[in-house]
Formats: structure tokens, C-alpha cells, sequence
């Protein structure tokens, strides 16, 4: 399967809009999800680069299914520190990365939703 659930496909709507002027690329999964990535990520002067990408897959069984977990370019801390216990290095879709370990416990389907969930680990990392 090539194509995306209509769910799926409502969910990269809303990641497209959230994050508008910011290039979201969408490769199907084969089984009616998605992997997603929008690029020009600002996380702030606490991490070098400043910029990165981020990335998550919405599975076919999205809205039911929470979107975890996400991915981020490499990152190193401007303050020497290590990442904390959720923060891991792995390769994520042949590109080396992060992975953020931010899984959502009663996630509410049709009302969190991929783009706010993209939003609220961004806002986490930053502030890490």
C-alpha cells in the first residue's frame, strides 16, 4: 500500500499547516501511515546547531495511535553536558539522529493530534 489513510493524510494537513514556511517532507510507510519530517527546526542557542529537523511516523491507526517517538538531527549540548535518559543516538530513515523518547499516556484521539505532539516535544527539548 502506497497510500495514505484519510486520517493519515488530515494529520500531515495539520503538520503542514502548523509549521508553515517550514518544508515538510511526507514518505508513505507502505501500510497507510506515514514518515514525516519538517525541516528548519530552531531549538535554540542550548544546542549546536541551532537548526535540525524533526521526525516521527503517523501510523495507519492514527488518530488511535499516539505519534511516537520523534526523531532530531544530531545535537550536542553548547553546555558540555550529556543528553538526559530520554534522549538517545540511533539512525532513523538512513540518516543519524536522535531519538526523543516523549510517549503522550492517555493519549486523546481527535483531540491530540500529530502537529500539537510535534510542537510539545520541540518545547521540551528546548527547554532540556
Amino acid at each position: 500500500m502506497t497510500t495514505l489513510t484519510p486520517a493519515v493524510t488530515t494529520a500531515v494537513d495539520a503538520v503542514r499547516e502548523h509549521f508553515t514556511g517550514k518544508p515538510v517532507e511526507v514518505t508513505p510507510d507502505g501500510a497507510g501511515g506515514a514518515f514525516v519530517i519538517v525541516n528548519d527546526i530552531e531549538v535554540g542557542p542550548s544546542y549546536t546547531p541551532s537548526t535540525t529537523w524533526l521526525g516521527f511516523q503517523i501510523s495507519a491507526a492514527y488518530p488511535s495511535a499516539d505519534v511516537y517517538p520523534h526523531y532530531t538531527g544530531r545535537l550536542t549540548r553548547t553546555d558540555g553536558k550529556p543528553h538526559g535518559q530520554a534522549i538517545q543516538q540511533v539512525d532513523w530513515q538512513n540518516r543519524p539522529a536522535l531519538q526523543l523518547s516523549r510517549r503522550s499516556h492517555g493519549w486523546r484521539a481527535g483531540i491530540d493530534n500529530a502537529a500539537l505532539k510535534a510542537e510539545k516535544v520541540i518545547t521540551w527539548l528546548v527547554t532540556q
